[in-house]
C-alpha cells in the first residue's frame, strides 16, 4: 500500500513539472511586457491599508511618491494602529496622499472598503504598507487593463525588501519559483491569486462584486475566486516587482502560512462550485484541482516520513534494548549492498522528479536573469522545505478542526 502512495505522490511531482515546462517551452516566445502607449491614463487611487507598520511605512509612503504616473492618488487607511503607524504617516499628507484612521480595529478588509468609499477613480491598485512598487509598474499594469476588458486584475512579481537572514532567503528562493510559475499560470489563464503586495482593479469591478469580503482572513484571495467567478482573467507582469516585508522568523513564517492555508481551506469551499466545472475553462478543470491535490500530497508525505522515522526509531529502541547498542560498521560492500537492497522501484522515480524539480528551479532563475544564490537556503528549499510546507498545512487542518480563532497576524 505504500509502494502506491509512494508512486502516487511522484507521478503526480514529476506530472506537474512536465506540464509546466510545457508551459514553459512556448512562454518565452509569446510575453510581452512592453509599456502601452496612452494619450489619455485613467485615473487611479492606491488603497494602503496599514497596521503596526511604523518600521516600514515611510518606505511605502516615499515609494508611492516616485511612482511614473500622471495624477494618481493615494488614500491611506490606519487600522487603529497601536504604535507609531499613524504619527509617521501623517508627515505625508498632502494634496496627493490622503490619510484615514479607524478609531478601532477592523481589520484589512475593512480598511481597503474604507478606502474604496473615499475614491471614484477608474483604477484601485492594493498595496500593503510594508511593500513599495518599482516606478514603471503601474504604467504597465494600467497598458495591460485598458487594453484587454477580459481582465478583471493586474499584478506583478513579490520580491523582498531584505533578505538579511536565513528565515527571509528561504523565502526568497521560494518567490522565484512563485513568480515562475505564476507567470506559467498567466499564459494559460489560471492565475489564481490578487496578492496585497500589488494588485491592480477597476473600481467598478470591485464595487459589482461587494467589495472586500471583511469577515475574511485572506481577503485578497477571495477577491481573486470571486472576479474569476464573475468571469474575469488575471494577468502578471513578471519583470517589474513589488517589494515586501517577509516574516523574518519561523514564528512569523508559520503564522502567515496557516493563515494562507486556512483562508483557502475557507475560500475553497465558500467557491466550491467552481471546481472541475467546465465554465471556468482550466482554471476550474485544472488550477483548482492542483491547489487541492499539491496540499494532499504534501500532508501525506509528511505522514510517511513521520511515520517511517518514527518506525524506524522504534525498532532501534527495541533492538538497543535487547542486544545493546550497536553501530553499523561502514565498507564499500556494506554500502553497495544497501542500495541494491533499496526499493529502486520508488527510489528511480524519486530521482527524476527531484531532476525535474531542480530543472525547473534552474529555469526561474534563467528566466528572470538571475543566478542562483544564498546556496544553503536554495539547498534547505530544495531537500526540506516541503516538510515545513507539510507542518504548515497540518497545522491549518487542525485548527480548522478544531475551530480555531481565525486571526489576520
Amino acid at each position: 500500500m505504500i509502494l502506491y502512495i509512494a508512486w502516487l505522490l511522484i507521478f503526480s511531482s514529476v506530472f506537474l513539472s512536465v506540464f509546466y515546462l510545457s508551459i514553459y517551452s512556448t512562454a518565452r516566445e509569446t510575453r510581452n511586457e512592453e509599456m502601452e502607449e496612452m494619450e489619455n491614463p485613467p485615473s487611479i487611487t492606491i488603497l494602503m491599508p496599514a497596521y503596526n507598520e511604523s518600521e516600514v511605512v515611510e518606505e511605502a509612503l516615499n515609494s508611492v511618491k516616485e511612482l511614473d504616473y500622471p495624477g494618481y492618488q493615494v488614500v491611506f487607511v490606519n487600522d487603529a494602529s497601536k504604535d507609531s503607524t499613524l504619527e509617521k504617516a501623517e508627515k505625508y499628507a498632502s494634496d496627493k496622499i490622503k490619510i484615514i484612521s479607524h478609531e478601532f480595529n477592523k481589520g484589512k478588509a475593512a480598511a481597503l472598503n474604507t478606502g474604496l468609499a473615499e475614491t471614484d477613480s477608474d483604477y484601485v491598485v492594493v498595496q500593503d504598507a510594508d511593500s513599495k512598487i518599482e516606478s514603471e509598474l503601474l504604467y504597465k499594469a494600467v497598458g495591460k487593463m485598458e487594453s484587454d476588458k477580459s481582465l478583471g486584475a493586474v499584478i506583478a512579481a513579490i520580491r523582498p525588501l531584505k533578505a538579511d537572514n536565513f528565515v527571509r532567503k528561504l523565502q526568497t528562493v521560494e518567490y522565484q519559483l512563485t513568480n515562475f510559475y505564476r507567470m506559467l499560470m498567466t499564459e494559460i489563464n489560471t492565475l489564481n491569486v490578487t496578492p496585497g503586495a500589488f494588485s491592480i482593479y477597476r473600481s467598478s469591478d470591485v464595487k459589482d462584486v461587494g467589495g472586500f469580503d471583511e469577515g475574511n482572513i485572506t481577503e485578497d484571495l477571495e477577491m481573486a475566486f470571486k472576479l474569476r467567478k464573475s468571469g474575469k482573467l488575471f494577468e502578471m507582469i513578471y519583470f517589474n516587482s513589488s517589494y515586501t516585508e517577509f516574516p523574518s522568523t519561523l514564528r512569523g513564517l508559520y503564522n502567515q502560512r496557516v493563515r494562507w492555508a486556512r483562508g483557502f481551506i475557507y475560500n475553497g469551499w465558500k467557491y466550491r462550485e467552481m471546481f472541475l466545472n467546465r465554465d471556468y475553462g482550466y482554471f476550474g478543470t485544472v488550477q483548482l484541482p492542483m491547489l487541492v491535490l499539491m496540499p494532499a500530497l504534501i500532508v501525506t508525505s509528511f505522514t510517511m516520513v513521520i511515520t517511517g522515522l518514527s518506525q524506524s526509531l522504534l525498532d532501534f529502541i527495541i533492538k538497543s534494548s535487547a542486544v545493546g547498542v550497536q553501530l553499523p560498521a561502514f565498507s564499500l560492500s556494506n554500502l553497495y549492498t544497501g542500495i541494491l537492497g533499496s526499493n529502486m522501484k520508488v527510489y528511480l522515480p524519486l530521482l527524476l522528479s527531484l531532476m525535474l524539480v531542480a530543472y525547473i528551479i534552474k529555469k526561474a532563475y534563467n528566466y528572470g536573469g538571475e543566478r542562483p544564490r544564498n546556496i544553503p537556503a536554495l539547498l534547505f528549499y530544495f531537500f526540506a522545505y516541503f516538510l515545513l510546507q507539510s507542518g504548515f498545512w497540518v497545522a491549518a487542518i487542525l485548527k480548522e478542526v478544531t475551530r480555531s480563532k481565525k486571526v489576520w497576524t
